[in-house]
């Protein structure tokens, strides 16, 4: 038997496995109403990790300004709430409400707009010795038992190298039952995927994504049916509502044994949803609403709260309008150039799932705002997400959709899956293998995306479009952390849609992505 069969065979048997252990924890058991599908086996997972024998609080302020501003690469970044300032004592968003220690505000923190910065993650690691409950093993260390067994800096630096390097934490979810995919492991770096008590024997597979900011919700409208207030909810959509997300995160990533109160969910969605957060101040161009410019958390949060631009050059920013030579000066005039590269430079948008299959492929009169709509955030009005390639096998497809999405390929630091789905079940993508007499179409990744949450290959790598302000706070960037600066972020666009950027249009982009 090849060492391909046999691992097909250890596979089943691993899927197998998982089918008892998903049966072992209902959401009725659970007792809160509501809980999405695939969290059951989530809660029994964190529960069962390893908590820290001794926690410490963390540096969490006595309030929140009603205005206040934090120095990041490029300058500041300023959060605004419209109705004043927060007392923390008492807020469930600032309250442990788990075991291990954790609030929402240990991975939403102002100074990385609301997310949590790799480099935020290292000075907390710093500050604290890795004894901070950011570092929990149940999804701060790579995997839970390389995390407890820890004992000196530098194991715990190394058992949490995703949070420390990337900023990301481990998500672990089920494979969902009756999904139309196999499941394989080609790359276990960390050793999680094939534990029988954190990987695919129980059914579940860890990915690793940075944290999304919990900032500018309500000017994230998306799109039905049905309409969504708060727009699609985590990287893969998983969550149905503000309210879902704050039980489900305080249940596994807080570790906590029974669901927080409905007040104490109101009031961690009130105070997050009460927050508006941008850059402030570009250290060359100045004062970001200033000269004529309406930058800032304060523009957010007075000018109307959704807007589905012109589907074909949609005018998603206006913030630097007013910034042109010779009025402003040059490195204003820079960001104005990118806003409008941004908006208005067209491309041909071929091969993307969630997009083309709807709008059509190709599709030749595409901008960055295409995508990244939603006024003045960057997020997408229009409901699903984008399959994009990023950290996938997209140079295998024979298709000749997939042709320029391999400038971020799967990096050796992730576990790689092999998606074994029905010939023709993944939209604009064919890699064709042939195991035991059955021909499938092999997907090879490092995160599946929302394919895992419907257990559809056409939904293999699709991910939600992002907010982007407070960009310049929270590197590196896309899911996984893949791109490291604004640099890569637009070079890999650049490539992907043979976009045509010039040094100066690049830098341009990245100086106005740096503004928001």
């Amino acid at each position: 038997m090849t060492l391909k069969r046999l691992s097909r065979c250890v596979s089943a048997l691993m899927l197998l496995g998982g089918a008892v252990f998903l049966a072992q924890l209902t959401r009725a058991q659970i007792g809160v109403p509501g809980l999405p599908v695939w969290f059951p086996p989530v809660w029994t997972q964190s529960r069962n990790a390893p908590a820290p024998s001794s926690t410490q609080p963390g540096q969490t302020p006595a309030s929140i300004p009603q205005y206040a501003e934090s120095s990041d690469a490029t300058g500041r970044v300023a959060t605004y709430q419209p109705n004043g300032a927060t007392t923390t004592a008492g807020n469930a968003f600032f309250t442990p409400l788990g075991t291990n220690g954790r609030t929402c505000f240990t991975c939403h923190q102002p100074q990385s707009g609301w997310a949590l910065s790799a480099s935020a993650a290292q000075a907390i690691f710093n500050q604290t010795n890795g004894t901070d409950p950011l570092f929990a093993p149940v999804d701060g260390a790579n995997c839970p038992d390389t995390g407890a067994a820890a004992q000196t800096l530098a194991q715990k630096s190394a058992a949490s190298s995703q949070l420390l390097t990337k900023g990301n934490i481990r998500i672990f979810l089920p494979v969902p039952s009756g999904a139309e995919f196999q499941v394989r492991i080609l790359a276990d770096p960390y050793g999680c995927e094939s534990s029988s008590k954190y990987g695919l024997p129980t059914g579940i597979i860890s990915m690793y994504r940075r944290v999304m900011n919990s900032t500018n919700l309500t000017r994230n409208a998306q799109a039905g049916p049905p309409l969504s207030p708060e727009g699609a909810i985590m990287w893969d959509g998983r969550e149905p509502s503000l309210q879902s997300q704050f039980t489900d995160a305080t249940l596994g990533h807080a570790q906590a044994s029974t669901a927080p109160t409905a007040a104490q969910v109101n009031q961690g969605v009130t105070f997050e949803t009460g927050l508006f957060t941008s850059q402030s101040f570009d250290n060359n161009a100045g004062s970001l609403s200033g000269s004529g410019g309406l930058g800032g958390p304060k523009t957010l949060a007075t000018v109307g709260v959704s807007n589905v631009p012109d589907p074909v050059v949609p005018l998603a920013f206006h913030q630097f309008d007013a910034w042109t030579l010779p009025t402003n000066n040059a490195a204003q005039a820079s960001i104005n150039r990118g806003q409008k590269i941004f908006t208005t430079r067209t491309f041909t948008m071929k091969g993307v799932a969630g997009f083309n299959d709807v709008a059509g492929n190709p599709f030749p009169l595409a901008t960055c705002s295409t995508c990244h709509n939603n006024l003045d955030v960057g997020s997408d009005a229009v409901s699903g997400g984008r399959h994009l390639g990023i950290g996938d096998n997209s140079a295998a497809d024979k298709s000749g959709n997939q042709m320029t999405a391999t400038a971020l390929p799967p990096s050796k630091d992730q576990p790689l899956f092999a998606f074994d789905c029905p010939v023709g079940s993944i939209p604009f993508y064919s890699n064709p293998v042939t195991i035991n007499g059955t021909t499938y179409d092999e997907y090879q990744t490092t995160d599946p995306g929302m394919g895992l949450i419907s257990g559809k290959c056409a939904d293999l790598g699709k991910f939600k479009v992002p907010r982007l302000n407070g960009l310049a706070a929270r590197a590196p960037y896309f899911h996984g952390g893949n791109a490291a600066t604004l640099n890569q972020l637009v070079d890999f666009y650049n490539t992907r849609f043979s976009i045509g950027l010039s040094a100066q249009d690049k830098q341009d982009l990245v100086n106005f992505l740096n503004s928001l």
